[in-house]
């Protein structure tokens, strides 16, 4: 194969001829230099019996280091990683370790520097070795709070940063540069959402809820910075999170599967996360993140009637962004007792694990409160967890001061979520820890932890 300047330099072999469910071993070989050896592993199928999967999003090398990514490189019994997103922070916030270039990234050269500076360090080459990966992005691999025509105006300021559109261009080719990702659609590069089948165990849908077709992040209308109840323009119908060809693509896919169990890897939090609950027909809730399903509440509906009415059971739902560990029993008006019952778990759609980040919560004790995201917004997520589980009556754990991952193991009779931690991300350590484990039951869709 043949590289050059205009693909950075990098290589992509797309291998045929390889057989199901097996591992295989790679390097390759350029300038009288040979690679490292790699693995990787190959979907099964027909029946298997037993997947694993480990999870990852968040991985902010300025505000800490790898660790969690280093205890997933070691984990053998892994078929794939999933990576939620924000592989890369466009941002230089200098916390623990500088990032190169030590700016904000705009160019197409800047987003090429910055990959190549994260897939120089040891810890991501040893999970990449050890793993194949299955990603999507969330916001940081282009700007924070991207959508589809524009982005946050704090973090992109047409005056400095130039046109939006060339930078969201200037990211994407990056990131399909450096990122081993097959394209569903060569004619519409832009669209990372697609599936996978691991037999007639799971499905894996890998959604963008980010820049495909997503609309603007509305501002909070109570006048308390981003809170918001569900009225004006957040009622709106048409509000999308998906895009119309997105969310068709999904509804279809989640009421055809036939597998045993269908899993959503996803970028933001898709179960309610209120500061007030009380019934949806009140219109007295109020919400905390915009920016989250809750700001898109209509699009949110329509993929909940689309499971209820399809009949959809044994649903996973895996989420990155908010540097936080939570599970929720994802079901709908959750603050009313006629449709919900956390007790017995009647108005259960299925379960919702948000993973913990790899680094970007750094370390709290040291680093002070994460302003990426606001004050407010990090003061509850660190030390808020048991107000907001309080409120949140579906919500079934909440942990929001340690970085981690996930290990999601799947088999005929349940899903089982692992909830795995690092002590720090500030000095390199081998220690972790398991947190906290919970299962469903195939058939049972309420979240037991165990």
């Amino acid at each position: 194969m043949v590289t050059d300047a205009d693909c950075d330099f990098t290589v992509k072999v797309d291998a045929d001829g390889l057989q199901p469910g097996r591992h295989y071993w790679y390097c390759f070989q350029a300038g009288g230099q040979t690679s490292s050896v790699g693995r990787t592993k190959t979907l099964p199928v027909g029946r298997p019996e037993r997947v694993r999967l480990g999870v990852a999003t968040c991985g902010d090398y300025s505000r800490g280091l790898w660790n969690a990514y280093a205890r997933l490189a070691e984990r053998d019994e892994l078929d794939a990683f999933l990576h939620l997103g924000d592989y890369i922070y466009e941002t230089d916030r200098n916390r623990v370790r500088a990032h190169e270039p030590p700016i904000d990234v705009v160019a197409l050269d800047e987003y090429r520097a910055r990959y190549a500076s994260y897939r120089r360090e040891s810890d991501l080459q040893a999970l990449h070795a050890a793993h194949p990966m299955i990603w999507v992005w969330d916001d940081h691999e282009t700007v924070d709070g991207t959508w589809r025509e524009g982005a946050d105006p704090n973090d992109h300021d047409p005056a400095i940063h130039g046109p939006i559109e060339q930078r969201q261009a200037n990211a994407l080719q990056a990131a399909l540069e450096w990122l081993p990702i097959r394209s569903p659609d060569p004619s519409n590069p832009e669209r990372i959402y697609r599936d996978f089948a691991f037999g007639d165990l799971l499905d894996l849908y890998m959604l963008d809820t980010r820049r495909i077709g997503r609309d603007a992040v509305l501002s909070g209308n109570l006048g308390l910075g981003d809170f918001f109840t569900q009225t004006g323009e957040f009622a709106n119908p048409e509000r999308q999170m998906l895009g119309p060809a997105q969310e068709r693509w999904l509804i279809e896919g989640l009421q055809q599967s036939t597998a045993q169990w269908r899993l959503l890897g996803n970028q933001v939090v898709m179960s309610p996360l209120k500061l007030v609950g009380a019934p949806d027909a009140t219109g007295a809730s109020v919400y905390a993140n915009p920016d989250q399903w809750d700001g898109y509440a209509p699009a949110r509906d329509r993929v909940l009637d689309a499971i209820e009415a399809g009949g959809v059971d044994n649903l996973i739902v895996l989420t990155g962004d908010v540097h936080a560990s939570i599970v929720f029993e994802l079901a709908r008006d959750v603050n009313n007792p006629a449709v919900y019952d956390p007790l017995t778990g009647r108005g259960v759609l299925g379960a919702e694990f948000v993973a913990p980040s790899i680094s970007s919560a750094g370390d709290p004790q040291t680093l002070g409160p994460d302003t990426s995201s606001g004050d407010l917004q990090d003061i509850l997520l660190t030390r808020g967890g048991g107000a907001l589980l309080a409120v949140n009556v579906h919500g079934k754990y909440f942990e929001g001061t340690r970085n981690g991952y996930l290990v999601v193991d799947v088999d005929r009779q349940r899903t089982r979520v692992e909830y795995w931690t690092v002590p720090t991300v500030t000095q390199t350590t081998d220690e972790q820890a398991m947190d906290a484990v919970f299962e469903v039951a195939s058939g049972d869709p309420r979240v037991r932890q165990v």
